[in-house]
């Protein structure tokens, strides 16, 4: 979370900026001198109070009426108003400040720990050992082989079959995959000429499990991004590896966003929304929202809960008023229309990433329910 300043305006809820002890020289300050640099309450005072920083860099943590602590500075002495919870911290050092106050400090705990030390990433790039840009003809195959490190796949032209662990798909023009370490995995063409980018890597990477082994097309961000990174690995400029690090570390990161984006349904609207006394029929609707670009059936959503298929049938129709099929496919559509306002992706890739027979399937069904197609319904909301 950025640090903000302690100004008349950023701190204005809170209480204000001072330059003088004016209305606390009659009052004995607390001289506060530690290191510890975590905390799990807050304080407050009945009246006023004034703290004045004397050697050190602190950061203060504020709790907002909505609830939500936001962190300043504390490089500048001010006035924080009675109720007001807070609490100050070293930031990385030892801290010395001064706190003027004429009542006694209430202790209010936080859930979440509060921290004076520096964010450390939960996504870093370690070594960078090959970027290569591979043209290959026809009946090209790699046998397979187990790595250490990580491996960024983008396929630019053509169609790359992949088998990761004995789990096989196909990479289709667009796509990008990131294969986790110590897997197995085995790449051939399907016949065709295929061009694609290659990079291996090794580091700290936060969320690897959506990350690895997930297929997802390359939006626009994720595209601008790779043409980045082949611009830096041809021209070979000045520190142009630790570039192609950044923008490696970048695309990682857009990858999980997009991953994320695509696994739920943002917007609900009123006719699907349910609300039912039923602890079965709630978690199924999650399962279906929390998977909708999955394969969803029956019989895998019964497993789930331990029911039998036919009794989650009868139940679900029961209290929703819709099948599981229908509830699903309305589902699938609305994400649809999300994705199209979104922007990310085209058609096609849309049909492809929710499981769609085709892209005309897609369009027959979004006009069935909306009375317009996709291209239709892109025009009207861009």
């Amino acid at each position: 979370m950025q640090l903000k300043e302690i100004n008349p305006v950023n701190f204005r809820i809170f209480g204000s900026p001072v330059d003088s002890l004016a209305g606390y020289e009659d009052v004995t300050p607390v001289v506060h001198d530690e290191d510890i640099r975590i905390s799990s309450a807050l304080w407050s005072y009945e009246d006023d109070i004034l703290v004045e920083p004397v050697t050190g860099v602190g950061v203060m943590f504020v709790r907002a009426e909505d609830g939500i602590i936001q962190k300043f500075l504390f490089d500048h002495m001010a006035v924080i108003r009675a109720g007001v919870e807070f609490c100050i911290l070293p930031y990385e050092c030892r801290l010395t400040y001064r706190l003027y106050a004429r009542t006694a400090r209430q202790l209010t705990p936080v859930t979440t720990v509060l921290s004076g030390t520096g964010f450390v990433p939960g996504l870093s790039i370690h070594t960078l050992y090959t970027v290569l840009y591979q043209e290959k003809d026809q009946h090209f195959s790699y046998h397979g082989d187990e790595y250490p490190f990580w491996e960024f796949v983008y396929v630019q032209k053509g169609q790359l079959s992949c088998e990761l662990d004995g789990r096989a798909f196909d990479l289709k023009q667009g796509q990008l995959i990131f294969f986790p370490p110590h897997k197995v995995q085995k790449q051939k063409d399907d016949g065709k000429p295929v061009t694609f980018l290659s990079i291996t890597f090794d580091g700290e990477i936060s969320h690897a499990g959506i990350i690895g082994g997930h297929a997802v097309y390359a939006d626009d961000d994720c595209q601008r991004i790779i043409q980045d990174i082949l611009r830096e690995d041809k021209d070979g400029d000045i520190c142009a590896d630790d570039m192609i690090v950044c923008e490696l570390t970048r695309l990682l990161i857009t990858v999980l966003r997009n991953i994320h984006a695509d696994s739920i349904v943002t917007r609900i609207p009123p006719r699907l929304r349910v609300n039912v006394d039923n602890s079965y029929v709630t978690e199924c609707v999650n399962l279906i929202h929390q998977n909708i670009t999955g394969s969803i059936t029956l019989p895998w959503l019964a497993k789930q809960l331990s029911l039998s298929p036919s009794y989650l049938s009868s139940l679900f129709k029961q209290k929703v008023g819709r099948s599981i099929s229908e509830y699903v496919r309305l589902v699938r559509l609305e994400k649809v229309k999300d994705m199209i306002a979104e922007g990310r992706y085209t058609i096609a890739q849309i049909s492809d990433i929710l499981g769609y027979c085709s892209p005309t399937y897609l369009s027959t069904e979004f006009k069935r329910e909306y009375g317009i197609s996709p291209k239709e319904y892109a025009k009207m909301i861009n």
